[in-house]
């Protein structure tokens, strides 16, 4: 029958001059463990009854060494549950476990990547070859990606598949993608990948993330445009949510907005209205897909103040209603 922890308590501070105090949250652990902190090293001894923990420390290295505190945490523990504790199964730091981790990997050549075969994927994305983003990550060797879950393979794929999606983020910016877009992407590609259940259906995420990432990229590239369109474009896609018309855009770039309109469509492809109606079109999906805001909210957020005629753009861009497209997202 263990002691009571009270008890226990006032004799450590009677024998030892270290703060010796019970903390009433969940211990992250079901076994002692020593922890270093700002103030010092101190010893956890979780309670097996009520989720508590008694905490010994923090005492600084200089006036009591790590293994002494250790040595008077065992003797804690011997008090409370009448059971000797084996110091050496003690888990250990933060510091130590990598170096640990690290000896056993070149042990037994369970080796990481190497950083080039890293470097060479992101290169790729920040080029804007989709194409060759799928043959790396084809030819990327699987078993040395890493263990970032120990006890469930489905949780490792998804940390290693947010991993990557997060570097492509920042591959994709260097490469010229819109630092916004870059993020929307990410959040988006992060959202299914914590949705899905299976492995396969994870590696199919995640190659298509890093693809489209860099697609999204070619499509920049290939279509530079000269300062005053870059400036228009990025312009629109930051405004989005406000009124925008050809005249407001030409003022703000000290162009005549017939001219404007002609030079947008040559290097754009499109006019200037169509564009904005297909970035907004494009952004009513994400809203669909992601929030739980009625039609009429975002027809009203996105400037189309007739929801029937807002459908029929939809429609069009899309071959669904949004009501159909919120249904299958």
């Amino acid at each position: 029958m263990p002691n009571e922890w009270s008890t226990v308590t006032r004799l450590l501070q009677q024998t030892f001059s270290i703060p010796v105090t019970y903390q009433s949250e969940a211990a992250p652990s079901s076994s002692p463990y020593v922890q270093e902190e700002a103030a010092g090293f101190s010893f956890y001894i979780p309670f097996e009854n009520n989720g508590g923990m008694l905490q010994l420390g923090p005492a600084p290295e200089t006036s009591l060494s790590k293994e002494k505190l250790i040595d008077i945490g065992s003797l804690a523990y011997y008090m409370l549950y009448q059971r000797e504790l084996d110091a050496a199964a003690l888990p250990k730091s933060s510091f130590e476990l990598p170096m640990i981790q690290s000896a056993e990997n070149r042990q037994n050549t369970n080796l990481h990547h190497h950083p080039y075969l890293e470097e060479k994927l992101f290169d790729c994305i920040r080029a804007g070859k989709p194409d060759l983003v799928k043959e790396q990550l084809q030819s990327f060797p699987d078993e040395l990606s890493g263990t970032l879950a120990k006890q469930n393979a489905v949780r490792n794929r998804k940390n290693l598949a947010i991993t990557a999606i997060t570097l492509a983020t920042r591959a994709a910016i260097n490469g010229g993608l819109a630092p916004e877009l870059a993020f929307t992407m990410s959040d988006v590609y992060i959202q299914q990948i914590e949705e899905k259940k299976d492995l396969s259906a994870l590696v199919r995420l995640q190659t298509e993330a890093l693809c489209t990432f860099a697609k999204k990229v070619g499509e920049i590239k290939a279509g530079t445009y000269s300062r005053k369109i870059a400036h228009c474009v990025h312009y629109i896609y930051q405004h989005l949510y406000e009124v925008l018309t050809l005249k407001q855009l030409a003022d703000m770039l000290k162009m005549n907005p017939t001219y404007l309109s002609a030079r947008f469509k040559q290097e754009v492809g499109m006019p200037i209205r169509t564009y904005i109606q297909h970035l907004r079109i494009e952004e009513a999906k994400l809203l669909l897909r992601l929030t739980d805001h009625s039609l009429l909210h975002i027809c009203a957020l996105l400037h189309y103040h007739d929801q029937s005629y807002f459908t029929k753009v939809f429609k069009k861009h899309t071959g669904l209603t949004p009501r159909k497209f919120r249904e299958q997202a």
